[in-house]
């Protein structure tokens, strides 16, 4: 079960409530960092009595301890209503990826700060100024600790793009961050995204229109639901700024790839090598990029694997409300009808991570269009929106945002406008956020 290996450690199986719990953890190639986190997993699934394997994956910006936190919050809720199953019965996997916290969201740091606090129009002098030199620092050293030595070239020519925009400075901010991004044979949303870093037309005009901070369209209610309307003009604006919205892009690409890549893996090599998970059911939950992990995951596993593929839960998924629409020749289109049991999804306009700065980041652009971050975007997120485009009968609806009992063979989308009122982005715990509420999903999914 095994590919590249750092260091190897001693591999350990502790308990997530009554349940048995491992770690596995890769590194942004999708390599195994744990050279015996495999043969624990195999250990756990093997003892009397396990029926059922559940593998979780945190999202962006989550440490271990977030992911912890995260996945004890998450089990607690599913495991304390679970009617037909002991806890005991089911092993569960927790997923650590290089996802750590970088100091690259300046805009949404802003808008969190100043929503509902009497904003500053766009055109306004009293605007706020340029990142300072501590914050510019702050984001060229979250490039560098992503990136590693790949990042020097990119870090070197944000400097000089930062002391003034021009052809020659632009144009190389925008071929070295494209160097040091991957773009994924066959994942068509990862290389509509990367073409932001090969620019039509000026260099210089593209990353000058991003000094203004971008603009939510009159035609939209998004500042209403998530509180951004007045808030967004308080953003920075400056050439500091416009070379950190770049990379910005940049980190966001790269923690979309390894997403993809983590996922692959663990569904097209790690999963599959697991002897002690023939006839057992699998679940996959995964949280704002880890769904887009653990959906990755659900396509790369084998046609017919030797264990049962039962459910897979989207919580707040960052990634695109298409990517399972093979009429919008979504990502992952492969993965309807596979699980046995559900597809389950929640989702709602007051995540203001998926609902606005998905749809931004996505977009990879200063303008927005008519339906920005809605069902109708073409850059709309599933956690803003749940899946779209899907054929006639495959989707559930849920927009009561009460109890969710999921259907057997269906995606079943859960509106959780009721249980989730906020989400800054950061994946810190469950305790600073609204989490939606997992029971009823974990009685008919585990």
């Amino acid at each position: 079960m095994t590919r590249r290996t750092t260091k190897a450690k001693e591999a350990r199986t502790d308990k997530l409530g009554l349940s048995p719990f491992s770690w596995l953890e890769f590194d942004a190639g999708g390599g195994l960092v744990d050279v015996g986190a495999p043969a624990a997993i195999e250990a756990m699934l093997a003892a009397p009595g396990i029926t059922d394997l559940v593998v979780m994956s945190h999202g962006w910006k989550n440490t271990k301890d977030d992911a912890t936190k995260l996945y004890g919050t998450l089990w607690s809720h599913a495991a304390a209503t679970l009617v037909h199953k002991d806890p005991k019965t089911i092993a569960i996997v927790g997923i650590v990826w290089p996802a750590k916290q970088f100091s690259t969201d300046f805009d949404d740091a802003a808008a969190a700060q100043s929503a509902g606090g009497g904003a500053l129009a766009l055109d306004d002098a009293a605007a706020p100024d340029d990142l300072s030199d501590a914050e510019f620092e702050k984001t060229l050293a979250g490039v560098k600790d992503l990136l590693g030595p790949a990042g020097d070239a990119v870090v070197v020519a944000a400097r000089d793009a930062a002391a003034a925009i021009t052809f020659d400075t632009a144009d190389a901010l925008f071929k070295k961050a494209r160097a040091a991004v991957r773009s994924p044979v066959g994942d068509k949303e990862l290389q509509k995204n990367a073409q932001f870093f090969d620019p039509v037309g000026s260099p210089e005009a593209v990353l000058g229109s991003l000094i203004r901070p971008p603009q939510i369209p009159a035609a939209t209610d998004l500042g209403h639901i998530s509180g951004l309307g007045d808030a967004i003009g308080n953003l920075f604006r400056g050439l500091r700024a416009a070379v950190g919205r770049v990379l910005n892009q940049l980190t966001y690409y790269e923690m979309k790839t390894r997403a993809g890549t983590v996922g692959a893996a663990l569904g097209g090599r790690v999963l599959p090598a697991s002897n002690a998970l023939t006839g057992k059911r699998l679940h996959l939950i995964g949280h704002s990029f880890g769904a887009r992990l653990v959906t990755a995951a659900a396509s790369a596993l084998p046609a017919h694997p030797s264990f049962d593929f039962f459910s897979l839960t989207l919580l707040q998924g960052a990634f695109s409300h298409n990517g399972l629409s093979s009429a919008a020749s979504g990502a992952f289109a492969n993965v309807i009808g596979r699980p046995s049991g559900p597809i389950s999804i929640t989702h709602t306009h007051n995540d203001r991570a998926n609902t606005f700065w998905y749809a931004l980041a996505s977009r990879l652009s200063n303008d927005a269009t008519h339906g920005f971050g809605d069902a109708d975007d073409i850059f709309g997120a599933m956690g803003a929106n749940g899946a779209q485009k899907l054929a006639a009968g495959t989707i559930v609806h849920d927009t009561t945002g009460q109890a969710f009992a999921p259907k057997r063979g269906k995606v079943n989308g859960f509106l959780a406008d009721g249980l989730r009122r906020g989400n800054s982005g950061r994946d810190r715990g469950p305790q600073q956020r609204h989490q939606p509420d997992l029971r009823q999903a974990g009685r008919r999914g585990s």
